[in-house]
């Protein structure tokens, strides 16, 4: 143990006097955590006497638990630890491996025959002696942090017990721990309570220990929720625990988490239907979760803890924790406890501890140990039925397959198609060109995915639209199709017979290295990464130039189209030599896979000429983000994730507070995401629109474009989401939640027409675009023609639920306006172009929000003024 190992030879009654110090209070710990345990291994450490503490005195580093795990692999036959990769600041994501000695002798075997089960084309394993798999998911939310003192508890139980049931299931599961799903926000919590834990603990749920500064720690590094990512795997997190969990396909996952301090523990069963996705066969819900709340139920009954099911939580979007397991042939399980916060903290029963918090895990935790082995056999067969099914309701689907395809952007389809392939789906090339639903599909640039495949529940909601819903409450968003959300064309197919060979991996983007020349280079826009390559070229200091009307060039690889928004790069215009030019071009090339071409003369063979005025010079964006209290979180980390990860171009946070005293002389642009700005005062809203008038780029997102509509910043005009209590004069009390929720616009996709020749719409070849919407910010269309960049059609509903009322409202509203102020302007989006960091088809708006929003003007001033 580390505690010997630190200990010199000499003082042996100090040492002894001191682990009995040290165990002495593991004994009360274990009486406490585990009453019934009577025949516990003394050679295996407790995490107490490996901390130094008790679980649930205070809250544990994240570091001091993966060490703790790491001793438990050490000493004990029944463990292994691996790491599966690191988050953003470099912590080790773990997973210790919990099973009986033979099983540990056998792993690679037992994990390729139950892939078997997954692949209805092969025998069906003998499954009288397979284990179930059991995988133990900790602190997906950083400050809902009982669970991964859990963790500690439940390796220490399984590994140190002796008892002859505890045996029994450990050579009838396996178990993966994982400590903390989100290891950056765990620690960010975790300094937080300890930096303010008193001695005694206060209760007060108004002290600081219980109430985290802003964004708190919920999110990850770049404050997303890693709950919501397991199916657009925007993270490193995610993309490395789903490589993991596709290694073995459990058979239950267990997404522990916490919620409000005034209530108890919540499992599932979820409510019937109407929080069950239509998608997931009936036995998953009314089998395999009725069935395993019994365990869970018993265990809370014993230790006399309150519990509540088939309420509140939902279970239809696949990207949670606890319902990705659905969609793979396992259960996944939510499991909420009422949150302590903190230490201690009073609640309406009176004062909720830590240590009662990790008890109601552990318990629940262990009795799905136990349900797993003792039922292990029903697991199994349902997991390979439920393969066999898929197969089966995706002959039946009158879409035998979905073609997508992106003819302009190479990049983007990448990274989709690259997402099938993190989930397993079956993508294949697209064997000859061929056109549906009005749509052009040219082979090499589209592919194929069959419905009649093992990942037929996941292809559905990834490509169908979804308008058709059981209740007009959600708990989350009620649509994720994400063909739309990169907004690629896609169709379905009444036969698949169009698929080549399957595709396994992406062969290397090919890209163009230009011959060098002394005249200028070109880049096409249309690319989703051209926006990165630009940053990289302006933060080298080159001079880039953007064109407003389109051309065709003389390139070095022939005559080359070009439309508006392309990136030119004069050569005599630079700082540096020709020479060194060149070598930033072929760096720029490389790191983004993105294609230039060089031009000898200026001449174009059709169109503007590169001289012309509708080319103009732009500006390297200075930016800054508002933060702090009241500001949406989600939406600041999206803002600051995209920019650091897709164009490597950093942007100052900056403290609301901190506003009224900052400078804004260094910033050419400001993003103000969804949230309260009214702390600002007036004072402030002034000064933030004399900035504005005097030159800068003004972004706004939802409530903040309400808000800047409201101080007088930007023209427009805010219309009212829907009437009070749905227009009627009474309404009963019970049905308040429903008739509310009802009205809310929870996340659902429309359809808008955008103005592609506008500097907002650049690189888009559609009029056509999918939106994301999940508020009840609506803007009128600008009195000005050609300010409205995107509006709402007519008919824009594509996917998701919507009122009635609603949904009349947002017909033929603005999504996108900008409003010119001085030298100025303010460009405010009706909604959130960069939802999730997934919304590939609408975050380019804001790309080119960033980039070109110094240039646009209001057309017939600022072109006469020039002439």
């Amino acid at each position: 143990m580390d505690f010997f190992t630190r200990k010199p030879a000499k003082g042996l009654l100090s040492t002894l006097l001191l682990w009995g110090a040290l165990v002495l209070p593991a004994l009360a710990q274990n009486s406490y955590y585990f009453p019934k345990a009577k025949n516990l291994d003394p050679s295996i450490p407790t995490p107490e006497a490996f901390l130094g503490y008790g679980i649930g005195e205070r809250q544990t580093r994240y570091d001091r638990v993966v060490a703790y795990l790491e001793e438990l692999a050490r000493v004990s036959d029944k463990a292994t630890i691996e790491t599966i990769g690191h988050t953003y600041e470099h912590r080790p994501q773990v997973i210790l491996t919990i099973t009986s000695p033979e099983n540990h002798g056998r792993l690679e075997r037992i994990r390729q025959e139950h892939l078997l089960l997954t692949d209805p084309a092969k025998a069906a394993p003998d499954m009288a002696n397979m284990p179930a798999l059991v995988h133990l998911g900790y602190n997906v939310h950083g400050n809902e942090s009982s669970s991964t003192e859990v963790s500690m508890l439940t390796a220490y139980y399984l590994i140190a017990n002796q008892d002859p049931e505890t045996q029994q299931h450990l050579q009838e599961a396996v178990v993966f721990i994982d400590p903390a799903l989100n290891p950056d926000g765990r620690d960010r919590h975790t300094n937080w309570v300890s930096m303010h834990q008193g001695n005694p603990a206060v209760s007060d749920p108004a002290d600081r220990e219980h109430n985290e500064v802003w964004p708190g720690g919920r999110g990850n590094h770049y404050w997303f929720d890693l709950n919501r990512d397991w199916l657009p795997l925007a993270h490193v997190e995610s993309r490395n625990r789903l490589e993991f969990y596709h290694k073995w396909l459990p058979n239950v996952f267990i997404d522990f988490h916490e919620m409000g301090t005034n209530s108890t523990y919540y499992f599932e069963p979820s409510k019937p239907y109407s929080s069950e996705n239509r998608l997931i066969p009936r036995s998953t819900y009314d089998g395999l979760n009725v069935l395993l709340a019994r365990y869970h139920a018993e265990a809370l009954d014993e230790l006399g803890s309150l519990y509540f099911t088939k309420e509140q939580y939902d279970n239809i979007y696949p990207g949670y924790g606890s319902t990705y397991p659905d969609f793979q042939g396992g259960v996944g399980i939510t499991f909420e406890q009422a949150s302590s916060r903190g230490n201690k903290q009073e609640n309406s029963l009176g004062v909720l501890t830590f240590a009662f918090t990790i008890r109601n895990h552990l318990a629940t935790g262990l009795a799905t140990v136990k349900a797993s082995a003792e039922n292990r056999e029903t697991l199994l067969r349902h997991q390979r039925e439920f393969y066999q099914s898929a197969l089966a309701d995706g002959r039946k689907n009158g879409v035998r397959a979905y073609v997508y395809g992106e003819n302009h952007d190479a990049t983007r389809l990448r990274k989709f198609t690259e997402l099938l392939l993190a989930h397993r789906i079956e993508v294949y090339e697209l064997e000859k060109p061929l056109t549906a639903d009005g749509r052009k599909f040219e082979k090499g640039k589209a592919y194929v995915v069959p419905t009649e495949q093992p990942q037929y529940r996941l292809v559905e909601s990834i490509f169908a639209k979804n308008k058709e819903f059981d209740d007009s409450v959600f708990y989350d968003a009620s649509t994720w199709t994400l063909a739309l959300a990169y907004n690629l064309p896609h169709a379905g197919l009444k036969s698949k017979a169009t698929a080549g060979k399957r595709v396994t991996e992406l062969a290397p983007v090919a890209f163009t290295v230009p011959e060098q020349t002394r005249y200028a280079y070109l880049l096409d826009w249309a690319d989703y990464n051209a926006a990165g390559a630009l940053y990289l070229l302006q933060n080298r200091g080159v001079i880039t130039q953007t064109v407003f009307k389109p051309f065709t060039a003389s390139t070095s690889s022939g005559p080359k189209a070009y439309q508006p928004g392309s990136i030119t790069i004069p050569v005599a215009s630079q700082k540096i030599s020709a020479d060194s030019l060149y070598k930033v071009i072929q760096e720029v090339a490389a790191k983004k896979q993105i294609s230039f071409e060089s031009v000898k003369t200026g001449l174009s063979v059709q169109g503007i000429d590169l001289g012309s005025n509708n080319i103009r010079t732009l500006k390297k964006p200075e930016a800054l983000i508002l933060t702090g209290q009241g500001v949406t979180s989600y939406e600041a980390g999206e803002v600051w994730f995209l920019l650091d990860q897709e164009l490597h171009m950093p942007i100052s946070k900056v403290d609301l507070s901190s506003f009224p005293r900052l400078s804004l002389s260094r910033y050419n642009t400001i993003v103000l995401v969804n949230g309260a700005y009214n702390s600002l005062g007036k004072t402030a809203a002034d000064k933030l629109k004399r900035w504005v008038q005097e030159g800068g780029t003004l972004i706004t997102f939802k409530s903040a474009s309400e808000w800047a509509i409201k101080q007088g910043i930007a023209q427009g005009n805010v219309v009212a989401a829907r009437d009070t209590a749905n227009g009627e004069l009474r309404i009963a009390f019970a049905d308040a939640a429903p008739t509310e929720g009802a009205q809310s616009v929870g996340g659902s996709i429309y359809e808008v027409d955008l103005d592609i020749t506008h500097p907002l719409g650049f690189g888009f070849t559609s009029r056509k675009l999918p939106v994301y919407r999940n508020s009840t910010t609506i803007l009128s269309p600008a009195k000005n023609p050609y300010s409205t960049v995107a509006q709402y059609t007519k008919d824009p509903w594509l996917s998701g639920y919507v009122s009635k009322s609603n949904l009349d409202k947002i017909r033929n509203s603005a999504a996108l306006l900008v409003s010119d102020q001085g030298q100025g302007r303010v460009i405010l989006f009706a909604d959130n172009p960069n939802f999730r960091g997934t919304w590939y088809g609408t975050n380019r708006l804001f790309f080119n929000a960033i980039f070109f929003g110094s240039l646009i003007k209001t057309p017939g001033t600022a072109v006469a003024a020039e002439h």
